[in-house]
């Protein structure tokens, strides 16, 4: 979030009040089919996100940065990328947008329309929908073109995806995690260096005898089962856009194949993907799914240095636990090497019932 001056109107982000909302609904010309009631279901970092029930159900959401468009230039474009998301017949019709409503003080809204859950076990069962689902995102010129004028810098252009996941995970291990553990205290973060480096060097291993995919696209990078929702026609849709971005389409695939659908048919689904040979992804996913593990469990490490209850910290740790366990058991193809094991175990026995953390060492 940047730094907003002490006398600004944005300077406090405070929730918007029902009345606000009632005003932005009517300043966008939204006509809700009955009398609605309000409830804030996040409240984070820039933005917050009001859901809008009708007789009790969900009708739509409102998304709210905490100041005008010109604020938050990478967030409003993920809020406005919105509507070719919908036009591309992937995410959620948009009822308006606003940069600076008036409503809301002038901060930069979205408000779309409600999708209906689904369940994971049809979720697996309409794995071919998915993957269709993905290939629109993926072949979406327009939204390529979007993504694409909003990257800066010569390294990233020529940097190739996967080397830049290899760098940006080496660098939250290597460096912020190793070093908020030792601020904090926790010398035992040596014995999760060990996992993690042996874990690179197989990765990098790998890595040199796959075959490229040679193909940069538009991906979600967050397949799990709560993004995918059901739209009024029945018709699978995805939401929560926030990792938008140009990259390789194993990041979406890869993901999603490993935790929906069983290995045997991997192949036969990426029939359905036009985008890239079913070969080459389901090689580059023997690099691609273990090393998004691992900047999943960084994540995690991370947190847990910034838990306030024991409840959190426990969860962390163990969230740390099981995403490095599932990389090493790709890897190593189901097995993990005894060393391995025990220096994550050390690791679990050492924090177990410890956190979380004084102040003054989180």
């Amino acid at each position: 979030m940047p730094n907003l001056p002490r006398h600004s109107p944005y300077a406090l982000p405070e929730p918007a009040t029902p009345a606000q909302l009632d005003a932005l609904l009517h300043e966008l010309d939204i006509y809700p089919p009955g009398p609605v009631q309000y409830e804030l279901v996040s409240e984070w970092a820039a933005k917050h996100v009001w859901r809008v029930d009708v007789g009790g159900e969900p009708w739509a959401y409102v998304r709210s940065l905490l100041g005008p468009a010109d604020l938050f230039p990478e967030r409003w474009r993920h809020l406005r990328l919105s509507v070719l998301l919908y036009e591309e017949g992937v995410g959620p019709e948009v009822l308006g947008l606003s940069e600076a409503s008036r409503a809301l003080g002038g901060r930069a809204v979205m408000v779309e329309a409600a999708l209906r859950p689904i369940e994971r076990d049809e979720l697996e069962a309409r794995a071919e929908e998915a993957i269709q689902l993905f290939a629109r995102l993926h072949g979406s010129a327009a939204i390529r073109r979007e993504l694409k004028a909003a990257r800066t810098g010569d390294e990233w252009e020529r940097e190739r995806p996967l080397r830049r996941h290899f760098r940006e995970a080496r660098e939250r291990w290597f460096e912020a995690v190793v070093e908020r553990w030792l601020a904090a205290g926790l010398g035992v973060i040596n014995d999760l260096t060990e996992v993690v480096g042996d874990l690179f060097n197989r990765l990098e291993e790998v890595e040199c005898c796959t075959e490229p995919v040679n193909r940069v696209v538009p991906t979600h990078n967050d397949p799990n089962a709560g993004n995918f929702m059901l739209d009024p026609q029945g018709e699978l849709r995805l939401i929560d856009f926030e990792n938008l971005a140009l990259d390789n389409p194993v990041a979406d695939l890869g993901l999603f194949l490993t935790w929906f659908v069983d290995p045997p048919r991997y192949a036969d689904m990426l029939q359905h993907y036009p985008h890239a040979s079913p070969e080459a992804l389901l090689e580059r996913m023997a690099v691609w799914v273990p090393l998004r593990y691992m900047e999943i469990a960084a994540h995690w490490a991370a947190r847990l240095t910034r838990a306030r209850t024991a409840q959190d910290w426990d969860f962390a740790l163990k969230s740390v636990d099981e995403w490095l366990r599932g990389a090493l058991e790709i890897v190593y193809g189901g097995v993990i090497p005894t060393r391995l094991d025990a220096r994550l175990r050390a690791v679990t026995a050492s924090l177990a019932g410890r956190g979380p953390l004084p102040p003054a060492e989180a």
